[in-house]
């Protein structure tokens, strides 16, 4: 959210110091002239937190699909890995063409069924 300055004439700002501190006196804690701003903003235009909460909401989603897709990607490295280092041990072991044929039919079959998935 960017940054917004106003000027506000003096009896205006004396007034809000004072809400301010009777807030801050009923709370117990201390309250900003900005945090008063952004309840009354919230309290008479929802509309506005409403699409804050959702642009929110939005954001951390994408990051939690970022991060699945960042796990599935390690999993997927270290499977083509185990899967070339298993091929280099199989493949001199074929002695024909039939042999050759059923083991590619089957890694086929293998990265159709993971592509469903």
């Amino acid at each position: 959210m960017a940054k917004t300055s106003v000027r506000l004439p003096p009896e205006i700002c004396k007034k809000l110091e004072s809400e301010v501190r009777k807030l801050g006196e009923i709370g117990g804690g201390t309250v900003t002239v900005s945090e008063l701003i952004r309840a009354c903003i919230v309290e008479h235009f929802p509309e506005i937190s409403t699409r804050a909460r959702k642009e929110k909401t939005s954001l951390a989603e994408l990051r939690d699909e970022i991060s699945q897709l960042k796990d599935r990607h390690i999993l997927l490295a270290r499977d083509v890995e185990n899967l070339v280092q298993t091929l280099s041990e199989v493949l001199p072991l074929l002695a024909t063409r039939e042999q050759v044929d059923s083991l590619t039919d089957g890694i086929a079959a293998v990265l159709r069924s993971a592509k469903v998935r």
